[in-house]
């Protein structure tokens, strides 16, 4: 069913193709029914496979990535190709039913190549114009969802609960180490800073999501102390580069509001960020109550509904990578983990 769905505008064309051309062969060259079906059969088969590979394979790999001349000579061959097949199953057919073609093979063959060229540019034109208001709504959607996320982000992401436990541990550190605790406000006025004033633009410097991220777990173990265990890894590789902002730190923040606060069990939070294949990964993991209910979402983004956080998130992941990333967000028993994976640009 979700086949048919997806391709029903397509077997609707082709079905008034086969009906309109088939009644034109008829009517027009007096065929009798049989052959001006097998007549339509060769000219569908023909055309359908150039349109489909010019759409779906030339047009995306040649065309898109402006490769104008390789497009041209693949087309060229392709419309040659398709023209000798519909000429030679036409007079396979004829030739079986021992009928006589209403034209010569080299006038069949100059108006089979017209009629290619014809259809070959007005699906190109067609699908052109779709792509690029597919593309206009994406972009349209995306700055959207990037003010809406940087509200979002202002209101809830940074709680007032975690506001109020970050400085109250600041406010304690002070009294036993001025120091260390000068040091962690610093680091909590960068936090701050990179919020309100770096995140506004469509990419960052992979190294400030970085620095954002080691200042965010630096305090939490201050917060958690010993009662929690925090690994946090960063390979050296994850560098020189560029990602959307605010992406990585809802899933790690995630870890640490939904991490077990078990007396008698360890309680850990695992956070490691690499690259590899050209993707930046992401995996997280924390212990959890069993019972606990947090919000999931499937691979690729797809899933049952989540918290507003994650959703978020998702969506946007969604609309600045269409499809090229990975989400894969699991429960299983007491382990939580995430694992994200975007492409590197």
């Amino acid at each position: 069913m979700l086949f048919l769905s997806r391709y029903k505008w397509h077997f609707l064309i082709w079905a008034i193709y086969f009906a309109f051309w088939t009644t034109v062969s008829i009517d027009g060259y007096h065929t009798p029914f049989f052959l001006a079906l097998l007549t339509t059969l060769s000219w569908a088969v023909g055309q359908g496979v150039l349109i489909y590979f010019c759409i779906y394979r030339f047009f995306p790999l040649y065309f898109n990535t402006r490769r104008y001349g390789v497009f041209s000579l693949i087309l060229t061959a392709a419309l040659v190709v398709s023209a000798f097949f519909i000429l030679g199953f036409q007079i396979l057919i004829f030739s079986l039913a021992h009928e006589p073609m209403s034209y010569s093979i080299v006038a069949g063959l100059g108006y089979i190549l017209l009629g290619n060229l014809y259809t070959v540019f007005l699906v190109i034109a067609i699908k052109s114009i779709r792509d690029r208001v597919r593309s206009d709504r994406r972009t349209q959607l995306l700055e959207k969802e990037k003010t809406e996320n940087e509200l979002h982000f202002l209101k809830s992401q940074m709680n007032p609960h975690f506001l109020f436990n970050a400085i109250n541990s600041i406010y304690v550190l002070i009294r036993k180490d001025p120091e260390v605790a000068s040091h962690t406000l610093l680091k909590f006025a960068d936090m701050l800073r990179y919020q309100l004033y770096e995140c506004n633009a469509d990419r960052i410097a992979i190294e400030k999501e970085v620095l954002y991220l080691d200042n965010y777990i630096g305090l939490e173990r201050l917060r958690k102390g010993s009662i929690l265990g925090i690994e946090y890894h960063v390979g050296e590789e994850v560098r020189h580069f560029s990602v959307a902002p605010l992406l990585i730190i809802p899933f790690v923040e995630n870890a640490f509001k939904h991490v077990s606060s078990y007396s008698d069990q360890a309680n850990r939070v695992a956070v490691d960020l690499r690259c590899r294949n050209e993707h930046l990964e992401l995996k997280v993991e924390n212990t959890c109550e069993e019972d606990m209910d947090i919000p999931r979402i499937g691979i690729g983004g797809n899933g049952a509904g989540g918290g507003i956080g994650l959703e978020n998130v998702r969506r946007r992941l969604d609309l600045i990578y269409n499809g090229r990333h990975i989400l894969d967000i699991r429960k299983e028993g007491k382990h939580y983990s995430i694992l994200l994976k975007i492409p590197v640009q």
